[in-house]
């Protein structure tokens, strides 16, 4: 990603935080906040964020969805990560991401995965998300539910979607390090 504004340079954030310590938290930058219809982006040439489309009426995000820094996807765009937690956030908050899987889709033929992370626990705070660990953790309707939006929405708007399966996070981790590689990859080029 290249952003002709400096001061919003959000390839220059690490992917994981310094502190993490047991190896699957990432810095995850919110896009689109759950509860609304409007589908925001990251516009890297210009360096703002901006409204990409809107979902049919009846339709909203069910949760908050963005992409992990510094890595790179099969569709040429940062690695989505769908954010499981009790509020929205906002576009272009930063938050720490405990990574617990991934829902494989391919989209008009090309791989185009979600990685599903929860907040990191907070001190005095509990969170619906905190005893989620792994995509086992999860329950059967909340897979069920976030694989039919994923695949929904976006076949309405023309694109072809095949869902492939859901992963364990260890699968998951091991997408964000391919996608580290393909990003540090095309930052050469």
């Amino acid at each position: 990603m290249k952003s002709a504004n400096t001061n919003l340079r959000y390839d220059k954030i690490a992917t994981f935080p310094e502190e993490n310590r047991d190896g699957n938290v990432v810095y995850a930058v919110m896009e689109t906040p759950q509860k609304t219809r409007h589908k925001y982006a990251f516009d890297a040439q210009i360096g703002i964020f901006m409204l990409k489309h809107t979902l049919a009426s009846g339709l909203e995000w069910p949760y908050d969805y963005g992409f992990i820094p510094q890595t790179l996807g099969n569709d040429g765009d940062p690695l989505d990560i769908l954010l499981l937690q009790d509020e929205p956030t906002f576009p272009g908050c930063l938050v720490k991401a405990r990574v617990v899987g991934i829902i494989r889709i391919d989209k008009n033929g090309v791989q185009n995965d979600r990685i599903l992370g929860c907040s990191v626990h907070m001190s005095g705070t509990s969170l619906s998300t905190d005893k989620y660990h792994d995509v086992d953790d999860l329950p059967e309707e909340l897979i069920a539910g976030l694989t039919r939006f994923l695949i929904e929405y976006s076949a309405e708007q023309g694109n072809e979607m095949q869902f492939k399966g859901v992963q364990s996070r260890a699968r998951a981790m091991d997408a964000i390090a391919e996608g580290m590689k393909a990003f540090k990859k095309s930052a050469k080029k």
